[in-house]
């Protein structure tokens, strides 16, 4: 497998034909390896005040390992008001998670996907090297 995206966000507006006018899931088009490699922000448009929301709590990502991405879905009372904006990163971790045992035979999989995150770090970096170079949003 190979990584098939440089995508590290998007963002839905509340003017947007994909708004936030109700609507409670919302696209994301890059892969991440679990759940917890999503990162939700709601920002208020008039003020410009960010939150970050909780995994669970506020939202749940479906189809984490996925080439193609997948949906956060708000929870229960927690959807976007038509006046903010919802920001989708990816989050990864830059821990090394893969553990080869000596004589075992080769685990290809795990082994690929260790080297698909190895890339994921360098879009990390230029997302926070972005606001510095161009507006990121």
């Amino acid at each position: 497998m190979t990584v098939s995206s440089t995508n590290t966000k998007v963002s839905f507006t509340g003017t947007s034909s994909n708004g936030t006018d109700g609507t409670s899931t919302f696209a994301y088009n890059f892969k991440v390896f679990s759940t917890a490699e999503i990162k939700v922000i709601i920002r208020t448009t008039a003020s410009g005040v960010e939150t970050t929301k909780t995994l669970v709590t506020h939202y749940n990502v479906t189809s984490a390992g996925e080439d193609a991405g997948g949906n956060v879905v708000f929870t229960s009372g927690n959807n976007p008001l038509t006046t903010e904006t919802i920001i989708i990163k990816r989050n990864i971790s830059l821990a090394q998670g893969t553990d080869y045992v000596a004589n075992d035979p080769f685990p290809a999989e795990s082994h690929e996907d260790g080297l698909d995150k190895i890339g994921k770090p360098k879009d990390k970096t230029i997302w926070y090297m972005g606001p510095y170079v161009v507006n990121a949003y």
